[in-house]
């Protein structure tokens, strides 16, 4: 049974079955048999041990090429067409434009298989795109890749100050794997140590490994490696917004199966498109705070501003210059003019950004100052306008500039 296994587990979301048929596994399946058995004759219609590699099930996007070097067995056998019989030269004809059909549905089925993965990633990244929250993306990202694309294991991972740190995971065979991938998980391991990975930083384009095991391998053993025992994986940068954010890695583990081409080719459309995905999902996020919060500070001037109108005070129509309203009416004129003038210049930018609902964040980043300091002007703020928080400021404010702007 599938299971995703991160640092806070989070409500699984249910995700329908591949669309993908199982029937290209059987056309597979069909095709390496008779790449086997045109081996079996080439070797035979030629009497003698061949130099050509055996068909490896476990690689089978070799089956062309195994084809092709057979083919060309055969021709080189009929250049020697004086030492051949009429019999032979017919057989080893006859062999020849079976290999070339077989070269012929091999290449259809591999261009078949790559036309239909892709457009099962293609319905993977469109489940993703419904996801609410950036949360929901990278909680499933990985899931998606495994029941949607067919690979057998997946590894989410972030890139940090220089540290690759895993992040995410789910396997086909959950039991097994928890045992390696969870101790890794926001573990920091220098990039500068593991070329591959490195590489994907700077280059951002893809990356595939044949074989773990061969000898120019040794120099980058990531923990699909490492801990995993991963035979052959692919990896793919997360690149939105054209910052390299983190990896995808991919293989069949626990099968025995070697990835290829098109698995590569497959990991990048899927790594490139949730990357785009990702990058609009947190810019919606963050919208939404602002509009959020733009919200509520109306919301909140507009109960300040139905608190005065009902407050019930009465204004006489005439009063005299020396009448007590007159008194007071001028008082909170210049009062409020004071207090604005006690503000520094900075504490005025401030508080502008305040009214149009800026976050301390956001504030920070415009004024190109800390948090902390935009803290500190706030509070300064609060305490020069006598306000308790940052909605009363703001409608006193307004209220003081309206005034103004009535004189």
């Amino acid at each position: 049974m599938s299971s995703t296994y991160e640092r806070v587990e989070a409500a699984p979301r249910a995700f329908p079955a591949p669309t993908r048929s199982p029937g290209w596994r059987r056309r597979e399946s069909e095709l390496l048999a008779r790449v086997m058995s045109a081996h079996a004759d080439v070797a035979t219609a030629l009497d003698q041990e061949l130099a050509v590699p055996g068909v490896d099930r476990d690689r089978p996007g070799r089956s062309a090429d195994i084809v092709s070097a057979l083919t060309w067995c055969c021709i080189e056998r009929l250049r020697l067409s004086s030492v051949a019989t009429a019999a032979d030269t017919a057989r080893l004809c006859r062999l020849v434009a079976d290999l070339q059909q077989l070269s012929s549905e091999l290449y259809e089925h591999e261009l078949s298989l790559r036309t239909r993965r892709l457009a099962d990633c293609s319905a993977g990244l469109a489940r993703l795109r419904s996801l609410p929250t950036s949360g929901d993306l990278v909680d499933q990202v990985c899931q998606e890749l495994v029941t949607r694309c067919g690979f057998g294991r997946v590894v989410l991972s972030r890139v940090d100050d220089g540290l690759w740190k895993p992040w995410k995971g789910h396997f086909s065979d959950g039991a097994e794997m928890d045992g390696w991938f969870t101790p890794w998980i926001d573990q920091g391991i220098p990039l500068d140590e593991l070329m591959l990975e490195a590489s994907l930083v700077r280059e951002r384009r893809p990356a595939i490994v044949y074989d773990t095991e061969a000898p120019t391998t040794e120099i980058h053993r990531p923990i699909i490696v490492e801990a995993g025992h991963s035979k052959s994986y692919v990896a793919a940068p997360i690149v939105p917004g054209g910052n390299v954010v983190g990896f995808l890695h991919a293989d069949y583990h626990p099968s025995a199966r070697r990835v290829d081409d098109v698995d590569r080719d497959v990991l990048w459309a899927f790594a490139e498109g949730f990357g785009k995905i990702y990058e609009r999902t947190v810019l919606l996020e963050r919208l939404r705070a602002q509009r959020d919060h733009v919200r509520e500070t109306l919301a909140a001037a507009e109960r300040m501003m139905d608190e005065l109108c009902d407050s019930g005070i009465d204004l006489a129509k005439h009063p005299d210059a020396g009448s007590i309203v007159a008194r007071s009416a001028v008082s909170a004129l210049s009062g409020g003019s004071a207090v604005l003038d006690e503000l520094t210049a900075r504490e005025r930018e401030v508080l502008e950004l305040m009214v149009v609902g800026a976050t301390n964040g956001a504030i920070a980043e415009q004024l190109v100052i800390t948090e902390g300091t935009v803290k500190s002007h706030v509070k300064h703020i609060l305490r020069k306008l006598g306000a308790v928080n940052r909605s009363q400021a703001i409608a006193r404010y307004l209220g003081i500039a309206q005034v103004e702007t009535d004189d």
